[in-house]
């Protein structure tokens, strides 16, 4: 909506609100008269540049979020969640609609929400990466050597179908491929990586505590779109629909896991949508990582056992690098830079990114579903609690409470009627991060020896 149609739609109380905030002239009885005080004020440039400027230093962290979102409204609960985040009042609804660049309107799906006029979010957009722009160490001439993988991602995912189904691959009890195989696989990839040598890892994915970052991050895509499956003799197959993944060109294959690495990283990286786009409009030049890192301050935070340091260079960086977003180097000095490529260019869209209202909407992920079955809850609801009981056991209370899966845990819940396939969704609805293979290979499993044991299918 323009911002003339949204003043338009306003009740007169609205535009009342708008005209005594800036002290405007003119009759406070008069609909007509309001509006057109309101809109020849805002038409004024170096009023509006005045006002976008002071809207961005009450608000920045806010803003960034609200207008790096594609979407054109907002809910109010939504908008508190937001304003709450960022350190700011409950209030800020009603101030933001007394400034004029917030509307209460019901044209959207016929309940109360809140838009931004079409113009006035192009100008907090222009400002608030501008102003974000100011903060960054930009350079012409990026470092004599770096790295490009370009489409690489795709083709060793090509690599890992192919061996797949020229190979028997066998699985371990939890799911993950044996050493040989693994180690045979790694040498045929194009971007080499070392196998896992131990230490903690979870939250990136349900293979990312088996295999190093980049296969994971294939393997996980490839499972979830069921080009491959876990069999239950224990061996690792190819499936029909790993065709239409060969069908599709260089740039859509690119994409589609461009995709799935936000809608995997977006958990335990919340901010994720509105990095990548800040980083699409700043890094058009070389940009040094430092001070970028620096500019993004509180939208990168660190996740358990990763830094904020290691969350920025190796589950956004690395990732992009490895997606073909970007290109990376060192210069002589030591220094961490890099440039978006014209594939990232082209891939980092709008409709690319998910919506950034998600998390506020649904802020009841406390679950945190861990390689060794613990479940570690962050918050305190007595619903997910119950639910949780159905099929774990409280191992650890306190502020932190830990529950632990085991095979005994899985068949009193059986026996007290619960469906562990319904307990699954419920997992992964209320999780934080994607449940371990292992867990979930183990659940089913003894889902499937508890019913077989009564001489009844499984649930």
């Amino acid at each position: 909506m323009k911002l003339a149609e949204c003043l338009n739609t306003a009740d007169i109380t609205t535009l009342r609100r708008i005209a005594d905030h800036y002290g405007l002239p003119g009759s406070r009885h008069s609909k007509l008269a309001l509006l057109q005080e309101i809109l020849f004020a805002f038409r004024s440039r170096p009023f509006l540049d005045a006002q976008v400027s002071a809207w961005h230093q009450r608000r920045e962290q806010a803003l960034i979020r609200l207008c790096l979102d594609p979407r054109s409204a907002f809910s109010a609960e939504e908008l508190q969640g937001l304003f709450r985040a960022s350190g700011l009042s409950e209030d800020s609804i009603g101030d933001c609609v007394s400034e004029g660049w917030l509307f209460p309107t019901t044209r959207f799906r016929g309940r109360l929400q809140y838009c931004i006029p079409e113009e006035l979010k192009q100008r907090l957009r222009a400002c608030v990466i501008g102003h974000f722009a100011q903060q960054v160490v930009t350079s012409d001439e990026g470092p004599v050597v770096f790295q490009d993988e370009e489409h690489a991602l795709a083709r060793d995912l090509d690599v890992l179908l192919e061996y797949t189904a020229h190979h028997d691959v066998r699985l371990t009890v939890d799911g993950a491929m044996y050493k040989r195989n693994l180690q045979q696989l790694l040498e045929l990839l194009e971007i080499r990586e070392a196998p896992l040598e131990g230490g903690w890892r979870f939250g990136y994915g349900r293979r990312f505590h088996d295999y190093p970052d980049r296969l994971a991050l294939i393997y996980d895509f490839a499972y979830a779109q069921r080009y491959i499956e876990e069999r239950d003799d224990g061996r690792l197959a190819v499936t029909d629909e790993a065709a239409e993944w060969m069908r599709l060109g260089a740039v859509e294959k690119q994409r589609a896991l461009f995709k799935f690495y936000v809608s995997l990283y977006r958990r335990p990286i919340l901010r994720l949508p509105q990095i990548i786009q800040l980083l699409a409009h700043v890094g058009t030049r070389w940009t040094e990582s430092a001070s970028m890192l620096q500019a993004l301050g509180p939208l990168v935070n660190a996740y358990y056992y990763d830094t904020r340091e290691q969350v920025w260079n190796s589950r956004i960086l690395k990732m992009m690098l490895h997606l073909g977003l970007i290109r990376r180097g060192h210069d002589e000095t030591g220094r961490d830079w890099f440039q978006i490529t014209k594939l990232g260019q082209q891939l980092i869209t709008p409709d690319a990114l998910p919506s950034t209202g998600d998390e506020d909407r649904a802020p009841l992920r406390i679950l945190i579903v861990q390689p060794n079955f613990e479940i570690a809850v962050t918050g305190e609801t007595p619903f997910i609690l119950n639910e949780l009981s159905h099929f774990a056991t409280l191992h650890q209370g306190g502020a932190l409470r830990i529950y632990r899966i085991t095979e005994e845990s899985v068949q009193d819940g059986l026996k007290a009627g619960h469906r562990l396939s319904e307990w699954l969704e419920f997992l992964h609805a209320y999780a934080q991060t994607a449940i371990p293979g292992n867990v979930e290979r183990a659940l089913r499993d003894w889902d499937k020896r508890w019913w077989e044991a009564h001489g009844v299918l499984s649930s």
